[in-house]
């Protein structure tokens, strides 16, 4: 395939939307899709799955299921401390589902194996909490609670206030004493 691009769509297994997708995209503009830098169509790996699940919303209240069958696992809570993989792995399983939308692992309560990620059978493949493994997530980190990132923009909010504040008192002290000449 020497001179042919190539586009990568993994997953386990890769979507057929995303495989059809690509096709349709190349037939309809001549051109193959936008890609990431492992060389996926970013209409399909673009997106962190952790940022359209289903559970995102327990992550950031930090209710997490903490083993399997507990209250947590009952009630729907976050799957990260049991494992998932969703805050690190980016796919469009979330958006799309499997079995024409009808489903995809966390929503039947068995979080991410980030099988699109890069190395995936040796950082991701078995089960383990994430906060335990030692892989840096691509943001740095695991997102900080909804509190604590309010306080945060509350804080620049705050301090933007005052520097508006700080340079209006200036330009308007600069207008008055260009009056007074």
């Amino acid at each position: 395939l020497k001179g042919k691009p190539v586009i990568n769509i993994p997953a386990c297994p890769a979507n057929p939307a995303n495989m059809v997708g690509v096709v349709l995209h190349y037939v309809l503009t001549g051109q193959i899709p936008e890609l990431d830098s492992l060389l996926r169509p970013k209409f399909a790996f673009g997106y962190r799955i952790h940022d359209n699940c289903e559970r995102r919303a327990h992550f950031d209240a930090g209710e997490f299921v903490e083993e399997w069958g507990d209250e947590g696992a009952k009630n729907n809570f976050c799957l990260y401390k049991v494992g998932c993989k969703g805050p690190m792995t980016f796919n469009n399983c979330s958006i799309i589902r499997y079995n024409e939308g009808t489903n995809w692992p966390i929503g039947v309560g068995r979080g991410c194996i980030g099988c699109s990620e890069p190395d995936f059978w040796d950082k991701y493949a078995y089960e383990r909490p994430m906060a335990n493994a030692k892989i840096k997530a691509p943001t740095g980190g695991v997102e900080k609670t909804v509190d604590e990132f309010g306080l945060g923009l509350l804080t620049a909010t705050a301090i933007g206030i005052g520097v508006h504040a700080v340079a209006s008192v200036v330009a308007g002290k600069k207008s008055n004493e260009g009056e007074e000449k």
